[in-house]
């Protein structure tokens, strides 16, 4: 492979160094840490989301407008990271076929 076809696989919108970098984290790894860091950012949201609904002093409407956001973010964060944990499952149980062929 030369080195433009190279850039063009592992490059994307990515400088050299960065791509390089990203190219050498192992998929397990990454996936991993994917569902590490939502599985915390979904906690924090759901803090925010009840701080705000308690000791903020906002009108109600902008309370429920503030939660009602905040739940769909939730939402979305943790089906992100229900697919992701099913990704993983796939792709541990793809490399443990792949050892045994």
């Amino acid at each position: 492979m030369d080195k433009v076809e190279e850039k063009k696989v592992s490059g994307y919108v990515f400088p050299d160094i960065l791509a390089q970098a990203m190219s050498r984290v192992d998929m397990r790894t990454q996936m991993e840490a994917s569902m590490l860091s939502m599985c915390f950012m979904g906690i924090g949201l759901v803090i925010t989301i009840i701080y705000v609904l308690v000791y903020l002093d906002f009108r109600l409407w902008y309370k429920i407008v503030l939660v009602i956001n905040g739940l769909a973010g939730a939402v979305f964060m943790w089906s992100y990271l229900v697919t992701t944990f099913q990704q993983y499952q796939s792709y541990l149980a793809a490399i443990e076929f792949q050892k045994n062929n």
